[in-house]
């Protein structure tokens, strides 16, 4: 893997990551739009849906939505670690998660959008 400051995942690292997260908050992923499913995503109250609701590689979020998730991604990357295995994954994605808060935020203070590739 690259020394890369940027949170980088594999497709199906980033897709575990983000049914991790949904879970966390109460979301089984295959019932939303997205993934299968019809849930809407306009009845999710947590600034994670805008996260859970993108693509995986295309897109992008505004600085408003960045200023919306980083924190609640932060308080949720603090509550899921007490709940991760210690392995290799829980590594990379704890790692890979607070680079991407640290992206949300720098992002969110200068006013850019977050682009996905």
């Amino acid at each position: 893997m690259p020394d890369d400051p940027w949170p980088q995942w594999s497709y199906a690292g980033f897709n575990l990551f983000r049914r991790k997260l949904a879970a966390h908050i109460g979301i089984d992923l295959d019932q939303m739009r997205g993934y299968g499913g019809e849930g809407d995503w306009a009845t999710v109250d947590s600034p994670l849906r805008h996260l859970l609701d993108h693509a995986d590689n295309d897109g992008k979020l505004s600085p408003q939505q960045a200023v919306e998730l980083a924190p609640a991604l932060e308080q949720a990357l603090f509550a899921l670690a007490r709940d991760f295995d210690y392995g290799h994954t829980y590594n990379y994605d704890m790692r890979a998660g607070r680079e991407l808060v640290e992206l949300l935020a720098i992002c969110a203070s200068e006013n850019v959008p977050v682009l996905f590739r």
